[in-house]
């Protein structure tokens, strides 16, 4: 209503546009009335500027117009001003001929009268043919009638001898027959011309009054516009009125009912915060179970697995026979991406959330694929299934994760045996598609087992989710979820192709990175062999066999151990003897190993200073942040790396040169300055103020510089080009002022580098801005 009555306020612009064509029609009549008196071309050139505002304003008013009878009516409107202005342009040209015509001739007739008069041999006398000048300025007529005047003067005084008419009598009687002739012709012609103006007149009347009409229907029709514009707003008051009455009662009813059931929802709100609150506890206890239960599962599987994969290492570096080594090798193989894939399942909600970074290293897909076959050799034989394995155009060499790629390869195969009871296995690998030094690699693995129903076709990549109820007692449903998670994390994709009773095809489509030819994976440089010497060890743990494994490790090192099957019996160690180093198990009856850690770093005993190093079968962050709370060097997760293991104890063991020495300051010849170069120069400032002055502008100069450079450091970080250019520039002005010449040429090549070089090259200009703004407040500050 507001915005209707606000339409309706505004003028109605139509109205004061037809106003203004009015002001123009009657502009044009008024300057044609006055150039039909007055030939000057400005009035002609006034009634033409008025005729085109007149058709602007109209065609203006058709742009506004929607309705098709307004439309018509300005239309007939422009064509009847139109048509107005030529006949008034006719009529004024009609007016100028006539005047013009008429004294043209005239004027030629008497000028061949008098240079041809009717006589020939007649005497002209001196007065009629010499002109003084007085005669010649009045002009041709003046002088006719003033003869005219001198000659009826002469006839009343009596001439004594008739001598007859003279030259200048018989000129004038030519004169004057020739004026009543041309005066004849002139009479008829001004008839007929006026008679034509009568005519034009006449049509533009006619035109005229058109034009009226026109503008008063237009006008009408726009009054009648606004009338009903008026007529639908009050009609809007009125309805709005009924309907805020009503509005008004539904309101007080709804305020009525929302009382009441803000009463029955307050009432029922306690009802369910209690129970939320109940649910909450419960949920926290669930919460609680869950992770006590990941905790120790990790710890019970961890445990065994460090025995596992370190006696496979510990069997590896002895002589066996190459059959043995070869099956060791599965073992490791397999023992390894068990660990890699107990991490990816323990911490499920890392796959979820995408933080699982994939590798990028050079691996022999070949191998990876025919050692993911063999680890499932025994298997299939025993149920009597084939596994077979078919490669076209596969290259040798990929840049990506083998780990991944083993473990997805994994969970496919083992799933098609799993539910293959007869038949075979195969294992399909083949280029899909190849651009430059991408591919993608189309990997799938068919099997003639039972097949997948469609409805659960797409279901069986969700987690806990499998295709049949009796499979629950065959696995954890997380396979193909985790490998349909990896799928897409390498920007792949998974297909599936089942058919009830008939057997499953599961696909990869995967991009790699292709190697270079002949392009072999680049071998981690031989690490050092580290060996330990002349060092006194606690080691810790629970678990016997965890004991006999590191026993084993340090075997060929020259250490001497101890060992604790408990945290009682590690605390009593360390509380009464000096050790080099102890190695505790962070979970063990007793005391754990956060709790001897923290209590041997109170006491003042032999070992408050010594080095300790954490085994734990999972790390967590709140793990990570307690053993550093509690004293420990450095925790290692089990299994651990034999290498990373003696790694961590020799540097613990070793004290390290002391490194925290300030960097040396720079000088003039590491940064290219010439020996003696003046860095800066205060006389300009001097010459401008007193000494305040100046230690002002210094001290100015140190603030803005040290601010910048931390704002540079900070763009450089975040990678904000805008920043460094704007920080650049605030530095200038002071470094100027100071006549700091090198400095302000090595800001203005920062400046200038900040949209276009890497941010490598720009932090190096910004260490040589602020090295030499080091030379220089050093300078200022001696």
């Amino acid at each position: 209503m507001v915005h209707t009555l606000e339409k309706s306020a505004e003028p109605n612009y139509n109205l004061l546009i037809l106003k203004e064509v009015t002001f123009f029609i009657n502009e044009m009549e008024r300057t044609i009335d006055i150039y039909r008196n007055d030939l000057t071309p400005v009035y002609l050139r006034t009634f033409n500027d008025a005729l085109e505002e007149t058709h602007y304003l109209i065609d203006s008013l058709k742009n506004q117009t929607p309705s098709q009878e307004s439309l018509e009516l300005y239309d007939s409107l422009s064509y009847n001003i139109k048509e107005w202005a030529k006949i008034q342009t006719k009529m004024a040209n009609v007016n100028s001929d006539l005047l013009g015509s008429t004294l043209e001739e005239l004027t030629q007739k008497i000028q061949n009268l008098s240079n041809n008069p009717s006589q020939p041999n007649a005497q002209i006398t001196p007065d009629a043919d010499t002109l003084s000048a007085e005669e010649k300025k009045n002009g041709f007529f003046k002088r006719l009638f003033g003869r005219k005047n001198k000659v009826n003067e002469e006839a009343l005084v009596p001439d004594s001898v008739d001598q007859g008419p003279t030259q200048s009598e018989l000129l004038q009687r030519e004169i004057l027959a020739e004026l009543e002739a041309a005066k004849t012709q002139s009479l008829k012609k001004n008839s007929e011309l006026r008679f034509e103006i009568h005519q034009l007149e006449q049509e533009a009347a006619v035109y005229q009054e058109q034009i009226v009409a026109l503008i008063e229907q237009l006008e009408t029709i726009e009054i009648e516009n606004s009338n009903e514009n008026v007529r639908s707003v009050e009609a809007l008051a009125k309805s709005t009125n009924q309907e805020i009455v009503v509005f008004s009662a539904l309101s007080s009813a709804l305020l009525l009912i929302t009382i009441i059931s803000q009463l029955n929802y307050i009432a029922r709100n306690r009802k369910y915060q209690r129970a939320l609150s109940n649910a909450k506890v419960h949920a926290e206890e669930l919460a609680s179970t869950k992770e006590k239960f990941l905790a120790n599962m990790s710890h019970e599987i961890r445990t065994p697995m460090n025995a596992i994969a370190g006696f496979t290492n510990q069997l590896l570096k002895t002589d066996m026979t190459a059959k043995q080594r070869d099956q060791l090798e599965v073992v490791k193989n397999s023992s390894d991406h068990l660990i890699h894939l107990l991490n990816d399942i323990l911490d499920l909600s890392k796959l979820q959330a995408n933080k699982v970074k994939l590798e990028e290293e050079i691996f022999d897909i070949k191998s990876v694929l025919f050692e993911s076959m063999r680890i499932f050799e025994d298997k299939a034989e025993a149920k009597g299934i084939a596994l077979k394995t078919e490669f076209e155009t596969v290259p040798r060499y990929v840049t990506g994760d083998p780990h991944r790629l083993r473990q997805m390869m994994t969970n496919l195969i083992s799933n098609a045996i799993k539910y293959t009871d007869h038949g075979s296995v195969t294992l399909h690998a083949k280029v899909e598609r190849k651009d430059n030094n991408q591919m993608t690699m189309r990997i799938a693995v068919k099997d003639t087992g039972n097949g997948i129903p469609k409805a659960k076709q797409k279901r069986i990549f969700e987690e806990f989710e499998q295709a049949h109820t009796a499979d629950q007692q065959q696995g954890t449903g997380l396979g193909l979820a985790i490998t349909n998670m990896l799928v897409r994390l390498h920007k792949g994709s998974i297909l599936i192709d089942s058919e009830e009773n008939k057997g499953t095809e599961m696909t990869l489509l995967i991009p790699y990175k292709l190697g270079r030819k002949n392009q072999k994976p680049e071998k981690e440089p031989k690490a050092p062999k580290i060996e330990l010497s002349n060092l006194h060890i606690l080691i810790a743990d629970d678990e016997p066999f965890n004991l006999k494994l590191l026993e084993a490790v340090f075997s060929s090192h020259d250490v001497s151990l101890v060992l604790a099957h408990d945290g009682s019996q590690a605390y009593e160690q360390l509380a009464n003897q000096h050790f080099d180093l102890a190695i505790l198990d962070v979970k063990m009856p007793g005391l754990s190993g956060f709790e001897i850690v923290e209590k041997i770093r109170n006491e003042k005993g032999p070992n408050q200073s010594a080095p300790f190093i954490a085994l734990t079968a999972t790390i967590s962050d709140q793990e990570k942040l307690q053993s550093k709370n509690s004293g420990f060097n450095s925790i290692m997760r089990k299994p651990f790396d034999e290498q990373e293991l003696l790694a961590t104890i020799k540097d613990v063991t070793q004290k390290k040169p002391d490194t925290s020495s300030k960097p040396k300051e720079p000088n003039a010849s590491q940064l290219g300055l010439a020996a003696g170069e003046v860095l800066f120069d205060l006389s300009t400032l001097k010459s401008i103020g007193d000494k305040d002055f100046v230690d002002e502008m210094i001290h100015t100069f140190k603030q803005s510089a040290n601010t910048s450079l931390k704002n540079l450091r900070k763009a450089v970080k975040l990678q904000i080009r805008n920043g460094i250019s704007d920080e650049a520039h605030k530095m200038l002005p002071p470094a100027r002022h100071l006549s700091a010449k090198t400095l302000v040429t090595a800001i203005e090549k920062l400046q200038n580098m900040a949209n276009t070089a890497s941010f490598e090259q720009i932090s190096n200009q910004i260490d040589r801005v602020e090295s030499i703004y080091t030379l220089i407040k050093k300078d200022l500050d001696a």
